[in-house]
């Protein structure tokens, strides 16, 4: 038999006991709850961290075909280049076999040259009697292409539009020589010229030169050269025996 006291007391308890259990349970529904958001937190986490390495496993990909063909390329410039300096090295070869062929006769005609330059020399030599005067090209031009003919200082005058006192004072300020004396210096090179050149007797030569009368090409011939034509000739040949 249970006292009054003892029924109180299970009647407090039964009132109590549900108390106790529905904070119990809101305890463990947060709790559950926690868990649940950190689980959803993580797996989007996952989620993330998965993208990414799905990213970086994407362009390693990349980077590594494009590493593989640059690899390629440099190989077939390399086997490019090998090539191109074989057909160099082939080419450098047969131009030394070329060269070395033709060499004896590139001697040979350099040798040739060389014995011809005298003549080539005495060629250029009217370029350089006459001074270089722009104010005077004409004037020496007209006598470069007509000394083997009869003129003289009026013919030149007429040529180049001047009266012959002022040519004459022109040629002489510029030069210090007169209009004749350049006609006749021109004569006497080329006498010069013909008498190492040819065997030309000397009345050919003063005639093929400008001169109507052999005498008076003797008298200006010993006048520039101190000795005749014909002496002067002899000394010339003998001298290039001697070096010979």
């Amino acid at each position: 038999m249970v006292s009054s006291n003892g029924i109180l007391e299970q009647r407090n308890f039964q009132v109590t006991l549900p108390h106790i259990w529905d904070r119990d349970l809101s305890d463990v529904y947060d709790e559950l709850h926690l868990r649940q958001q950190s689980f959803l937190a993580l797996q989007r986490t996952n989620r993330a961290l998965e993208l990414k390495v799905q990213e970086l496993l994407a362009e390693l990909s990349t980077a590594k075909e494009q590493f593989c063909r640059e690899k390629a390329c440099d190989r077939q410039t390399q086997t490019e280049l090998e090539k191109s300096l074989s057909l160099l090295q082939a080419t450098l070869d047969s131009t030394e076999e070329l060269l070395s062929a033709i060499a004896p006769q590139v001697e040979k005609h350099v040798a040739s040259k060389q014995e011809d330059l005298p003549k080539y020399q005495r060629i250029s030599e009217p370029q350089r009697l006459f001074p270089s005067c722009l104010q005077l090209k004409e004037v020496f031009e007209y006598i470069e292409a007509n000394y083997h003919q009869s003129i003289g200082l009026s013919d030149v005058a007429v040529a180049v539009g001047y009266s012959a006192a002022y040519l004459t004072n022109l040629v002489r300020r510029k030069t210090g020589k007169t209009v004749n004396d350049w006609i006749f210096e021109r004569r006497m090179l080329a006498a010069r010229t013909l008498l190492l050149e040819t065997n030309q007797p000397v009345n050919q030569i003063a005639c093929a030169i400008g001169y109507q009368y052999e005498g008076y090409f003797f008298r200006q011939f010993r006048q520039f050269y101190g000795t005749t034509p014909q002496a002067w000739r002899k000394t010339q040949h003998s001298n290039v025996s001697v070096n010979q």
